[in-house]
């Protein structure tokens, strides 16, 4: 699969990427999170948008059509190099695999201890890597940073804490 990412107008991403799933038959998120809300005393869980702008393609060959998914109400630019045709590598294609392996949507993730510290599984966030750089057990709550398209983003996620899990050395 060669994965694509156009930064787009953030009121606007769900309806590109339902347009390019439409006219052009390729798979396209503008990924969301479940996170958790906690109201009067009662924990919620909303689906918000992940990455606000960003709307991720997939496509099983390269894209020819450009100019066309350009002209789509709303997009601005793809991300990426025209010289290597926008296609995304390294971090950022792993992170693009990440959003396609989650169907779009990251769900509540989970997390084990060790000592006093909490760390992310490897599967929660599918190979890539966040650090934990705020945390609320109280309340489920992680804010996670990662690395996307040359830079740094926080976002809050639910977590589970997971009980005897083994790490590898």
């Amino acid at each position: 699969m060669v994965s694509y990412c156009l930064f787009c107008n953030t009121n606007r991403c769900t309806q590109i990427a339902t347009e390019i799933r439409k006219q052009f038959g390729m798979t396209a998120f503008s990924p969301k999170i479940i996170q958790r809300k906690w109201v009067k005393g009662k924990c919620y869980e909303e689906t918000t948008n992940y990455l606000p702008g960003y709307v991720f393609v997939y496509s099983d060959t390269p894209i020819q059509a450009f100019r066309e998914i350009k002209q789509i109400d709303g997009v601005l630019r793809f991300l990426g190099e025209k010289e290597t045709g926008y296609v995304l590598h390294h971090n950022d294609h792993r992170f693009a695999e990440m959003i396609l392996a989650n169907q779009g949507r990251i769900g509540i993730l989970k997390a084990f201890e060790i000592g006093n510290h909490v760390y992310l599984t490897k599967e929660s966030l599918a190979g890539m890597e966040g650090e934990i750089v705020k945390l609320d057990r109280r309340k489920g709550r992680a804010q996670v940073e990662f690395r996307f398209d040359s830079r740094s983003f926080r976002i809050w996620v639910g977590f589970d804490l997971m009980a005897d899990v083994k790490t590898e050395s």
